[in-house]
């Protein structure tokens, strides 16, 4: 079995962006919207202020109290939106539960949602439009696949999870690798059937160690996107059992140090992408 590590290919990527920005004309700057305190939240925002500024792109949070209400929210969005000093916004998720998280999200200029979470964006990439922003989960999850060699055409992908922010988005551009894929939900029928068939296993569910040696066969390839603490330790886990499941697999992400890294640098890759297509659109030269 090989980890699929996305610490060290994450730093990669950092490093090529990196030199992408000393060639833009323009500063990058992402503006964050961090609603409530949620310890992990506030902690994932941090680390991904931290990976911007080392490669040069600035940011800027905007921190709100957990009782601020969607109008206030959706009236920032709109004042970020016209910013021409803003490259991209980004909604940090989950928000509370008394605001309304698809309205907020659709307030972003579909050209400056650098987590790639619109309507628009999750459209686009259906149509396989070049102009598509990728939800930086889903992307990265590709670009980590690819970074060691895995083939995805004609591969059986399933996907468990239908969000419109992790599944849906993942269908999108594994169609786009040619591969035939299936998504999972809460009522779906016989899922470890289903799972068995499956040369690579996708689950993001948010359940701890939901899936074990049961729901795959031997050399199947399983990206672990959960992450919620153990009910008996209160250790933060993935979905996949590893112990169970590493000796059957042949390529395994780790958690933490898979998918999550690479969701940030897939952030900061769209963030850089908008800069340049703002560039080439003004100058169609470049």
């Amino acid at each position: 079995m090989i980890l699929l590590d996305g610490k060290t290919n994450a730093q990669k990527i950092l490093n090529d962006l990196k030199s992408k920005i000393a060639k833009l004309s323009a500063p990058l700057q992402l503006d964050i919207i961090l609603v409530g305190d949620n310890p992990a939240s506030v902690q994932y925002v941090s680390m991904k202020q931290k990976k911007a500024q080392l490669i040069g792109v600035k940011t800027n949070l905007h921190q709100l109290p957990s009782n601020s209400p969607t109008k206030e929210i959706i009236n920032l969005i709109r004042q970020l939106n016209v910013d021409n000093n803003v490259t991209g916004i980004l909604v940090q998720l989950p928000l509370p539960s008394s605001l309304d998280t698809t309205l907020i999200l659709n307030t972003i200029d579909s050209s400056k949602d650098a987590d790639g979470l619109t309507a628009a964006n999750l459209g686009l990439l259906f149509q396989k439009n070049p102009l598509a922003i990728p939800s930086a989960t889903p992307f990265g999850i590709i670009k980590l696949l690819e970074t060691y060699q895995i083939d995805l055409v004609g591969k059986n992908v399933v996907i468990i999870g239908r969000s419109p922010y992790i599944g849906l988005p993942l269908t999108a551009l594994f169609l786009q690798k040619n591969s035939t894929v299936t998504v999972c939900h809460s009522y779906t029928q016989n899922l470890k059937t289903i799972c068995q068939s499956a040369d690579i296993l996708v689950s993001a569910v948010g359940r701890p160690n939901f899936i074990t040696s049961e729901h795959i066969k031997e050399g199947c390839i399983v990206i672990d996107v959960g992450l919620s603490p153990d009910p008996q330790t209160g250790k933060l886990v993935g979905d996949v059992n590893f112990e169970t499941v590493a000796p059957r697999c042949s390529y395994l992400t780790p958690v933490p140090g898979g998918v999550g890294p690479m969701t940030i640098a897939s952030l900061l890759e769209n963030t850089v992408n908008i800069s340049r297509n703002k560039e080439k659109a003004q100058n169609p030269l470049i």
